[in-house]
């Protein structure tokens, strides 16, 4: 009676994450109120799920990136890179998914898609010639500032995308971002009005930009006014962000919250011994994101611009092949960027810290653990309790230290020029975090676990692993082949981090019951979740994409289908290679928890 109990609250919040009744993070709170009254567990049991080792890990992750986002880190990497990718439309291509995928490996797929898209969205303006939708060379000059307003329409749709700065760090903000803000206000015909997507990935909710008038939709590139050609690499260009988004979040196991419900899911069921750390999943998942990232961008400029590998006649770069229209485009998209880029001003202090923050941070969760090298041991092992440092142990006094860094060089005598100098505003501050930090994927991180919890603790995990055992005879390949596939075209409906938290506890009951060692089957799945690239509503990438109404539905399906399979593919590959020696995924493991199958 008490697994059916457990049951019926699976039932109850799979429906209502499928169908967003209420907001994801709302339908992640009910284990606090319906396990306790249907006598399932204690509340205190319950709320513990809330707040474990993996929800400050996300925490903490979360917290670096918007130190990130606040001193536009990520936007000069962005800029740098596509300064050095050149101006034909494939390289332009690569240069976009590469800076995209990289840094959906360290912030949200959404916060990189909605800095990504505006800037690609200017340059294509460049490349079909709709040079009005960029004020280059406008003549105009900011206050104090000798660079022309090259980028008011991408500066002010950006800055409306992110989210309000803070009072009292904007008088502390970069000189040169505060020029860019005030010199988009030169742009009288750029108006932007709020568009609410129609879901996120994970939960959180987000503002973006949507043209309201007939003067902002001129803001847009008119796609009824080009060319086949010139429609077709907007489409492939605009495409190429949210499905590197997607997939470079897989990379790392903060990338994306579906990697982090593994995590937590594997070690809550199995323990540390099971080896799933932000090393040894990097190693294991950047070779499968590079890979499908190129096999992407191979798909996408096949299908939009260059078909002459098959001797069709359809080539997109036409409208870009000529000698003299080249060269000139070319200078125009690489003065567009670089007009960004220099607009950005030096690196300042703050960015050059946060820059040291960072690597340090990526470099102690490296090498915490070197359970990949055998024999080597990682810094966590010089202090008494191995097992009790974890990578979120690494993340938090990284944070801890944002908030103490100060923004500016600090003075020692704290006077300048006779003048007393206050104490230095910090890399960090409370205030950017509270309003910044999406607090709700945290709960819905925690209802997914509570939910994991209940499902083990009420013995509705068992019960389901007595019913898998139907699948005994089936070959382990052939299941994971049909997991991958159920998941890809589940998670195009629901949220991915929701369709991680129902699917992951019911694989693990699964390779138990027929004696499959239980990472073979969870982390396909996991990698699976993030694999949504048909439908607008699959993740909040998308979303943004079509929201610039570049691309249609069928555009995104009928690509997007194919990055399905590539993802797909990908990973069923991988985890009958690279797995093999990473995770010895083709024997049961002593960790696991059916003593039948170790015998």
């Amino acid at each position: 009676m008490v697994p059916a109990k457990c049951g019926w609250v699976v039932i109850v919040m799979a429906g209502y994450w499928t169908c967003e009744v209420v907001p994801l993070a709302v339908t992640a709170l009910l284990p606090v109120l319906l396990f306790p009254l249907l006598g399932l567990q204690d509340s205190d049991d319950v709320c513990r799920n809330y707040l474990k080792d993996t929800n400050f890990l996300c925490m903490g992750g979360l917290m670096v990136a918007v130190a990130i986002q606040h001193w536009n880190l990520h936007r000069r990497i962005a800029l740098r890179v596509l300064l050095l990718c050149g101006a034909q439309p494939k390289r332009l291509m690569l240069g976009f998914m590469s800076v995209t995928a990289f840094l959906s490996m360290w912030i949200s797929n959404t916060a990189t898609t909605a800095m990504m898209v505006p800037i690609v969205n200017s340059v294509l303006a460049q490349i079909v010639g709709k040079e009005e939708s960029v004020s280059l060379c406008s003549g105009k000059e900011s206050e104090g500032n000798e660079q022309p307003d090259e980028n008011g329409l991408l500066d002010s749709r950006y800055d409306n995308i992110q989210m309000t700065d803070d009072k009292e760090h904007q008088e502390e903000h970069n000189t040169t971002t505060t020029k860019l803000k005030s010199t988009s206000r030169l742009d009288e015909d750029v108006k932007i009005s709020k568009l609410e997507l129609v879901k996120n990935e994970a939960a959180i909710d987000a503002e973006f930009v949507k043209p309201s008038t007939e003067q902002d939709k001129a803001d847009n590139i008119d796609m009824s006014s080009l060319s086949t050609a010139e429609s077709n690499l907007c489409k492939g260009m605009m495409l190429c962000v949210a499905c590197s988004a997607s997939f470079g979040g897989t990379a790392t196991l903060t990338g994306t919250g579906t990697n982090l419900v593994l995590s937590e899911v594997v070690g809550d069921l199995y323990g540390e011994e099971a080896g799933i750390n932000f090393a040894s999943w990097l190693v294991f998942a950047l070779p499968a994101m590079i890979l499908c990232v190129l096999i992407g961008w191979l798909w996408l400029q096949f299908f939009f611009i260059d078909r002459r590998i098959l001797g069709c006649c359809r080539d997109c770069s036409s409208c870009f092949s000529c000698k003299d229209g080249q060269k000139k485009k070319g200078q125009k998209i690489k003065a567009v960027i670089r007009a960004q880029y220099d607009a950005l001003g030096p690196i300042s202090w703050a960015e050059s810290w946060v820059l040291v923050h960072f690597v340090a941070l990526a470099l102690l969760w490296l090498t915490k653990e070197l359970s990949f090298i055998p024999d080597a041991m990682g810094w966590a092992g010089l202090f008494p309790v191995t097992e009790y440092v974890t990578d979120a142990t690494a993340v938090v006094f990284i944070c801890f230290l944002l908030f103490i860094f100060p923004s500016k060089p600090p003075n020692v005598l704290c006077f300048r020029d006779g003048t007393p100098v206050g104490p230095r505003v910090p890399l960090l501050s409370w205030s950017m975090v509270q309003k910044k930090l999406p607090w709700n994927v945290v709960f819905l991180l925690g209802g997914g676990f509570a939910l994991a919890d209940g499902c083990k603790e009420s013995g509705l995990s068992q019960w389901l692993a007595d019913q898998f055992r139907v699948f005994q005879g089936v070959p382990a390949p052939v299941l994971i082949l049909i997991i991958t596939i159920v998941i890809c075209i589940f998670t195009e409906f629901t949220s991915n981090v929701a369709t991680a938290t129902i699917f992951l506890p019911v694989l693990s009951a699964l390779a138990e019951s027929i004696c499959i060692n239980p990472l073979y089957i969870m982390i396909p799945a996991a990698l699976s979740c993030s694999y949504a690239f048909m439908l607008p509503v699959a993740t909040p990438p998308n979303a943004i994409v079509f929201s610039y109404g570049t691309v249609t539905v069928l555009d995104m399906a009928k690509s997007g289908a194919m990055m399905n399979f590539i993802g797909i593919v990908m990973v069923n590959v991988l985890i009958n290679t690279l797995a093999i020696p990473m995770f010895d995924v083709y024997n049961y493991p002593s960790w696991a928890n059916n003593s039948t199958c170790q015998a």
